[in-house]
């Protein structure tokens, strides 16, 4: 057969891949980020449960409570953070 040889073969091109080990990220969980904030000390705050209606039928003493935002217990703090990813705005 004209124009073939027994030579070598083709080398072929080592594209150099750079490692990655952010890949793939982490999402940010919409719901959480909605619903929680981190400080800057690492704690997260959250707005109080039962405060959306009917507030009419609560005491003064307990609609008073449930002004502002409170913090939530460390027990489910890490599970937080890691569902924020870091991002809490």
């Amino acid at each position: 057969m004209r124009g073939f040889h027994w030579g070598e073969p083709p080398v072929a091109k080592l594209i150099s891949i750079p490692e990655r080990d952010d890949m793939p990220k982490q999402k940010t969980h919409k719901g959480t980020k909605k619903r929680f904030r981190l400080t800057a000390t690492g704690k997260v705050k959250h707005r109080a449960a039962g405060t959306s209606h009917l507030a009419s039928r609560m005491s003064k003493k307990r609609r008073r409570n449930l002004r502002g935002t409170k913090v939530l217990s460390d027990t489910v703090v890490h599970q937080i953070t890691r569902a924020l990813n870091g991002y809490s705005l």
